[in-house]
């Protein structure tokens, strides 16, 4: 008896055991089913060259919008002298100094003329005032006085011009005199250019002028590229053109402004070209109301797709009143137009394809 029911239990063990091992194995097979997740599958367009346009380019050298040679308006030595060549300024800036000694001298007896003069002055209108000295004597009292307060004032003056400082913030290109050398007024000392505005110079034929048309000329779009940066546009704008051709080269000159990048050491002197945009056409490219994402006003926003991370991203183009882009694509760009809604940024798509080809 005690034998069969230990045969019982045992099978009933066993039995046990091997339900669990099927349940184990089951979920094991469960787990190692890996679902594939689903790519979506979106129509695309190929956008077409939008637009094309003609330039017309031409040699061009750098040159300082605002240039000066400073000088000092009196002379004397140089008691010193502040900035080095390359070294940028700022307006009011102290740029060198001559040795004031003399000029304070002078102003120290200008001074003491005019205390002198003055006190004179008012003695005689006081005499005169009671008929008590002649009005030549009176007028000789007034001359003096004016005169001596001229003298004080031009003494002043040339007391402030032993101090050379800068009329504009620049850049010193060159300096022409060193410390304790002897210089006459107006003698050039330093040279002193503005750097972050800069003017562009080159020329014209008078064929393309003519062809243009000056008052065309100045609407036109215009940027420069420098022999050493040819990759790196800088807008320009129009400045000025001559009224008369060079007869030697059949030419008109002109140039344009430009701001400096501060990326780019941009200096007088050096070359480069100015491109003048000569025309542009639009060839407008219509796409379906279901490629929009939005609209407003001239602005929209569509999809598109990168063949190589297979992702698509949102973009914001231009159209026009006829809602076709004319701005925003590239040639090649490629435009989802179907189920745009169900699109989220950087989504990896693929493109659609009918069945048995595209």
């Amino acid at each position: 008896m005690i034998t069969s029911k230990y045969h019982l239990t045992k099978l009933t063990t066993v039995a046990a055991i091997a339900a669990l091992s099927i349940s184990l194995s089951g979920c094991n097979n469960a787990n190692s089913e890996i679902i594939d997740p689903v790519i979506t599958p979106v129509k695309l367009v190929t956008v077409p060259q939008l637009g094309q346009q003609t330039v017309d380019s031409f040699l061009a050298k750098v040159d300082a919008t605002d240039r000066a040679q400073l000088s000092f308006q009196v002379g004397g030595v140089i008691e010193s002298a502040t900035v080095r060549m390359g070294e940028q300024v700022v307006k009011g800036q102290l740029i060198a100094q001559l040795d004031p000694t003399d000029y304070q001298l002078a102003v120290d007896a200008k001074q003491a003329q005019f205390d002198l003069a003055i006190t004179q002055y008012q003695r005689a209108k006081q005499l005169f005032d009671k008929k008590l000295i002649s009005a030549d004597n009176y007028d000789q009292n007034e001359t003096r006085f004016k005169a001596t307060f001229a003298s004080l004032e031009q003494a002043k003056t040339d007391l402030a011009h032993t101090a050379l400082v800068a009329p504009f913030d620049g850049m010193v290109s060159y300096t022409f005199a060193k410390q304790f050398q002897l210089v006459g007024a107006k003698q050039p000392v330093i040279n002193l250019i503005n750097i972050d505005q800069m003017d562009v110079a080159f020329t014209l034929p008078v064929s393309y002028v003519k062809s243009v048309g000056i008052s065309a000329l100045k609407q036109k779009r215009m940027w420069i590229t420098m022999d050493n940066h040819s990759q790196q546009r800088i807008e320009a704008s129009f400045k000025q053109i001559s009224t008369q051709p060079d007869l030697d080269t059949n030419s008109y000159e002109a140039s344009v402004t430009i701001q400096r990048p501060k990326a780019m050491n941009l200096l007088t002197g050096m070359s480069g070209q100015v491109h003048i945009q000569s025309a542009i056409r639009h060839d407008a490219f219509a796409l379906p109301n279901a490629a929009w994402l939005s609209k407003v006003n001239t602005e929209g926003e569509l999809w598109r797709f990168n063949p190589e991370s297979q992702q698509v991203n949102r973009i914001s183009v231009q159209f026009d009143n006829n809602n076709a882009v004319v701005g925003g694509l590239e040639k090649g760009d490629l435009i989802v137009v179907a189920g745009v809604e169900k699109l989220i940024e950087g989504q990896i798509v693929k493109a659609w394809q009918k069945e048995g080809g595209i």
